[in-house]
């Protein structure tokens, strides 16, 4: 995983996405497919800080979040002293008991860079959701994506959370790799008096798919989409997916 997700690093996503996400509007977007297909138990896979699991904990909802990185997971349960939140893998976890919904939030599935993981992803979903549950997650879409990164090989984004701005500024290769994965470099810096301060320089692998691809994905691994939504975020066009297990 990136380097963003370990140590200090964890505390500086935290900040500079306070920023780039309305968590208001991203709870109440979760939180309506959620309602509309009846779910009362949810697991968000890429829980990350806990900025929505303080969402839905002031909801009264019955939730777990799971995390890759234990940094992240750390500052998750101290905003949320309430809250279960498991450390795992979404490629291969079990739940002591299934839910109803599991969401993978904030594009974690960039980082499903193989069809293997995206496939045994799938079967974890599916092996700890109750009957006729339902997954909702986002993906970057390659057909819009490629050709941005192409357009702009360099793209910067600005934050400020208490006090501290923030800039980072990243770098796409765009001769995309197998199965359209990429490669991203990124530089962290705090901006003190006018000059950039160097935090970190992060290189990651991620992975951007067509909608295409993914519908096939889950028809291969059992699910059934039935909605599709096209959704602009922070910075990137993506599509959500809401799916229901269907029975074998």
């Amino acid at each position: 995983m990136a380097n963003l997700f370990k140590g200090k690093m964890a505390a500086i996503f935290d900040a500079m996405y306070q920023t780039f996400i309305d968590y208001d509007e991203e709870y109440e977007f979760y939180n309506r497919l959620i309602q509309e297909n009846n779910c009362n138990s949810i697991l968000e896979i890429g829980s990350g800080t806990g900025n929505l699991a303080k969402r839905f904990q002031e909801n009264n909802h019955n939730y777990i979040g799971l995390d890759y990185s234990l940094s992240m997971i750390a500052i998750a349960q101290e905003r949320n002293k309430d809250s279960h939140f498991i450390h795992g893998d979404m490629r291969e976890f079990e739940l002591e008991t299934a839910v109803d919904a599991i969401l993978i939030t904030g594009r974690s599935t960039s980082y499903l860079i193989n069809n293997e993981d995206i496939n045994n992803t799938f079967t974890s979903l599916y092996k700890n959701l109750n009957d006729n549950g339902v997954i909702i997650f986002d993906f970057i879409d390659a057909n819009r994506f490629i050709p941005f990164i192409k357009k702009n090989e360099n793209i910067i984004h600005e934050a400020s959370y208490e006090g501290v701005n923030y800039i980072r500024e990243s770098h796409w290769d765009t001769t995309p790799l197998e199965n359209f994965m990429l490669e991203w470099s990124a530089q962290y810096y705090t901006l003190v008096n006018g000059e950039k301060e160097i935090i970190l320089d992060d290189l990651s692998t991620v992975r951007v798919f067509t909608l295409n691809e993914i519908e096939l994905f889950l028809y291969l691994n059992n699910f059934e989409i039935i909605k599709t939504i096209d959704r602009k975020t922070y910075a990137y066009d993506t599509y959500v997916i809401v799916a229901r297990k269907k029975l074998t």
